[in-house]
């Protein structure tokens, strides 16, 4: 977990995403990015199942998805604590035993520390561990990240002790902790940083032959971009999966991110599982977040990540939001967490296709559905309906918060009066992503894999992005790139236009234009937050409705949050600004 010290200057570089606690993560076009089919290749063992290394394009084969949760005892939580991730039927912890603790003498380890102690009985307990282990250690190296043949050896043998010490229990060792961020992979002058990562996996791949997954990589958010590097220098013939962080406050656009992800092995020549080894939302709403663990998970579980984990077990000081319990106290998320490990248990969920890329439903098993989206009614005929805490639901309809049905799949779903959504329609082929420069000539953005996250953009048109519910321009007024959204009717419409944006008092502002086949509906100057007035337009088939963003006068603190829904006529309402 990244500190918030560390988070907020990359809060303020618009070519990068808004930090792991408070980001709406970029997404891309579904076209771009689905699985190609590999050939078939050799099972191999893994410690939740048996998954296949590569070809993994039909999730709903694999073994249901594991969630876990973190915990910090080798930080001094109470091993009282313990009882709390029985209590939610967590299968799986993350955890730690810092290598710089474990080893103070070089080939003498130290793990019977109360910590450890408390890792044991959770294995007594049935418990499985994901222990993060971070090559560093003052004995080797020089402190620095191991790159020597005996600083590597030495860190293999490290795991190796943690292997013998837990046996069976290590589900898997995640080497390195997100990785992409500041402060890691810190090897000497001229040490190609990839090569020298990849060494060290293939050091203790050597030492640890099979006895516990290897994984690699381990990502603030779903890092493509930095991932890539770590592929060409042949990290995936070395690791067993990948582990990423994709912290979020929506679940819209993660299963795009996955598949993108899983394109960019594909192109390397292989596939392996995805871990996505911290996950979480940090808000007060606890129905929100509730809301959020259950339509993440069940993404996640969707597009085929073998493993999740919910950060964390209990609030902290540094992250007081992000718990399944305040203290002793059960929060909404904790019902969510029991909730889904019941749903798990099905098997993968698979998507249903309902002709409505804002109607997300789920279905695990043979008759349990999750469902949420745009606004419409729900009809169900028998079966139990309940809220993302598990709690019965009396009365019901579709909303952004997730409901679980189960016991039947006699089920109706009105139409919504939404026709197309910034966030929820994000990377469907509703929207078409560009860039417009000065001369008004239109590029469109392809999906750009950054070190945090993929964003429609280009290295060349840098600081532009667009996000999910986060965008910014780049350029001056004397030499715009502005960012835009187009939708196209697909037929004759009459619509209502509603928006929300909102940005920090830096910069000059951000010059916002609304238009509608062509003609300017709206023209403001973005500086704190503004709701769109009310806008209609009548649409013939193939007129657009554009969102065209740019800078005022001045380049810089032109990163901004929106969200612009188009309604049919008559049903427009006030749109929530995204945090």
């Amino acid at each position: 977990m990244v500190r918030r010290a560390l988070i907020d200057p990359l809060r303020q570089t618009a070519s990068q995403v808004r930090p792991a606690l408070r980001i709406a993560v970029l997404v891309a076009m579904l076209a771009a990015c689905g699985p190609a089919h590999l050939r078939h290749t050799a099972e191999v063992t893994s410690p939740i199942g048996t998954a296949q290394a590569a070809g993994t394009a039909e999730p709903a084969k694999l073994p249901p998805m594991v969630l876990g949760v973190q915990t910090h005892f080798s930080q001094g939580w109470t091993p009282s604590t313990l009882a709390q991730a029985q209590q939610v039927g967590a299968p799986m912890l993350r955890d730690s035993l810092p290598w710089a603790e474990t080893e103070k003498v070089r080939g003498s380890y130290s793990l019977n520390t109360p910590a450890a102690q408390t890792l044991a009985a959770a294995c007594a307990g049935g418990q499985r561990l994901l222990l993060t282990a971070v090559p560093s250690n003052p004995l080797y190296d020089g402190g620095g990240w191991v790159s020597s043949a005996a600083g590597n050896a030495a860190f293999a043998a490290y795991l190796a002790a943690l292997a013998d010490r837990f046996g069976p229990c290590l589900a898997a060792v995640e080497v390195g902790n997100e990785i992409n961020g500041s402060g890691t992979l810190v090897y000497p002058a001229g040490v190609d940083r990839a090569a020298a990562y990849v060494a060290t996996l293939k050091a203790v791949r050597a030492r640890l032959g099979g006895r516990t997954a290897i994984l690699g990589g381990s990502t603030n958010m779903i890092g493509t971009g930095f991932l890539r590097t770590l592929f060409a220098a042949g990290m995936l013939t070395t690791v067993d999966g990948i582990a990423v962080h994709p912290y979020r406050l929506r679940a819209e656009g993660l299963d795009v991110e996955l598949a993108q992800l899983n394109a960019a092995m594909d192109a390397a020549g292989k596939r392996v599982p995805v871990w996505a080894s911290e996950f979480s939302v940090d808000t007060r709403n606890q129905p929100v977040a509730a809301g959020e663990l259950v339509k993440q998970a069940t993404m996640l579980a969707a597009h085929g990540a073998a493993q999740a984990s919910w950060y964390a077990l209990i609030d902290q000081r540094w992250f007081p939001n992000m718990g399944l319990y305040a203290g002793n106290a059960p929060k909404a998320q904790a019902g969510a967490f029991r909730l889904m490990q019941q749903l798990l248990a099905r098997g993968r969920p698979q998507r249903l296709d309902l002709g409505d890329p804002l109607l997300f439903a789920y279905r695990f098993g043979a008759d349990t559905t999750v469902v949420w989206g745009a606004p419409r009614a729900l009809t169900v005929q028998g079966g139990q309906v309940r809220d993302a805490t598990g709690a019965p639901a009396t009365s019901f309809s579709v909303s952004e918060r997730p409901l679980v049905i189960t016991g039947t799949t006699a089920i109706r779903y009105g139409t919504s009066t939404w026709i197309a959504d910034t966030l929820m329609g994000w990377g469907s082929p509703q929207w078409r992503y560009a860039t417009r420069l000065k001369a008004e000539a239109g590029y469109r953005l392809p999906l750009f894999d950054d070190q945090f996250t993929s964003y429609f953009g280009d290295r060349w048109y840098r600081p532009l992005r667009i996000n999910t519910t986060s965008a910014a321009p780049g350029g001056t007024a004397a030499a715009p790139i502005r960012a835009v959204w187009r939708y196209v009717a697909p037929g004759a419409q009459a619509v209502d236009i509603g928006g929300c944006f909102a940005k920090a008092a830096s910069g000059d502002g951000v010059d916002l234009t609304v238009t509608a086949a062509g003609k300017v509906l709206w023209r403001g100057v973005l500086t704190g937050q503004l709701q769109l007035p009310s806008l209609s337009a009548n649409l013939a088939a193939g007129d657009a409705v554009e969102l065209v963003a740019g800078p005022n006068q001045t380049a810089g603190g032109d990163s901004f949050n929106l969200r612009l829904v188009l309604f049919q006529r008559g049903a427009g309402e006030p749109v929530a600004c995204p945090e």
